[in-house]
């Protein structure tokens, strides 16, 4: 079999450890080696992280300070293994996970990226906000053609390759504030062409808030995050930087594409089937309120990177592009 290294990040997870570890334990295939980089955490998650490395030598954990993508590189660049596994503490992941993930290596020497399926942990369904998201997942993974994963372009949250694509495309993007250093990154892996297949089975399961205005705040952040990368630019944003209109218009434009895109009927007939009623009436709302809140983190994430993360935006076609649209830059 082929050596492998697990690479994850963590602060402050204690609640979220111990069944991690657990999932960790029960692998089908136990990776030859797990790197833990713990930002110094305060609550615990240093010591029980600690403990566990001296029951078990294939644990190793480093404390480094830095942003997540930092912690994500670092813990790369101390893998033994030219293969590396990347997963999050925070997410509960299948039995077969590295099992699965490692196996088209096997397979096929050839690849050089295995990208995983990521879902919504259902035990954590347990209000209206987080049914409603549900719902809507649920509708747009079943229009997935069969065999693709949930994300399809890959992330860190379920996903393996060989270090060299990760040196070569400059490692984890260290100048985002938080969100979008793995979009960047496995955008540049497609962008480069390196051949890569999917493990629908390795699945990860990540939980979700109980509080609709803790969606709003995650879509900011997203938002924020792939501004400051100047990627997945809507057609409207393009219309603002061509100063066609400004920028209350846009977030208003957003808002209603975003209102239109996720309340789908499927979504809406499914809730009524289960006599989930309240989930039709505040689809609407939540779509409406996620769409608002991305297009104002990513405007404010736009504006952030046009000077503290040029470096990332030089990394993809994608972003060089969106930035032309910019008049500001563009001449």
């Amino acid at each position: 079999m082929i050596p492998c290294s697990l690479v994850t990040t963590c602060f402050n997870e204690m609640r979220s450890f111990p069944r991690w570890k657990a999932n960790m334990q029960a692998q089908t295939r136990f990776p030859d080696e797990i790197v833990i980089v713990d930002a110094f955490s305060t609550d615990g998650t240093w010591e029980a992280i600690t403990n566990w490395a001296k029951e078990d030598s294939r644990i190793t954990a480093i404390q480094e300070k830095g942003n997540a993508a930092h912690g994500r590189n670092f813990a790369i660049q101390n893998a033994k293994y030219d293969h590396v596994i990347s997963t999050d503490m925070g997410v509960g992941v299948v039995d077969c996970f590295c099992e699965e993930l490692m196996r088209p290596f096997e397979e096929n020497p050839e690849l050089k990226l295995i990208i995983g399926s990521s879902y919504i942990d259902t035990k954590t369904i347990c209000t209206l906000a987080s049914k409603t998201e549900w719902y809507i997942n649920n509708a747009v993974v079943s229009k997935r053609k069969p065999g693709k994963s949930s994300g399809s372009l890959g992330g860190n949250r379920a996903s393996a390759y060989v270090k060299s694509i990760w040196e070569e495309c400059g490692r984890l993007p260290e100048d985002l504030t938080f969100y979008a250093d793995d979009s960047t990154l496995f955008r540049q892996f497609r962008q480069a062409g390196y051949p890569y297949a999917y493990a629908p089975k390795a699945k990860a399961f990540w939980g979700r808030p109980p509080e609709l205005k803790q969606y709003w705040k995650e879509a900011f952040k997203y938002g924020r995050g792939d501004g400051e990368a100047a990627i997945k630019m809507s057609r409207t944003f393009k219309w603002f930087l061509l100063k066609r209109i400004p920028g209350w218009v846009e977030i208003w434009l957003n808002a209603l594409r975003y209102t239109y895109k996720l309340s789908h009927f499927r979504a809406i007939v499914n809730s009524v089937k289960k006599g989930d009623f309240g989930v039709m009436f505040l689809m609407p709302v939540f779509a409406f309120g996620i769409g608002w809140n991305q297009s104002k983190g990513y405007h404010l994430g736009y504006s952030e990177g046009c000077v503290k993360c040029k470096s990332c935006r030089t990394r993809l076609k994608e972003s060089q592009e969106n930035i032309a649209f910019d008049k500001r830059f563009s001449k």
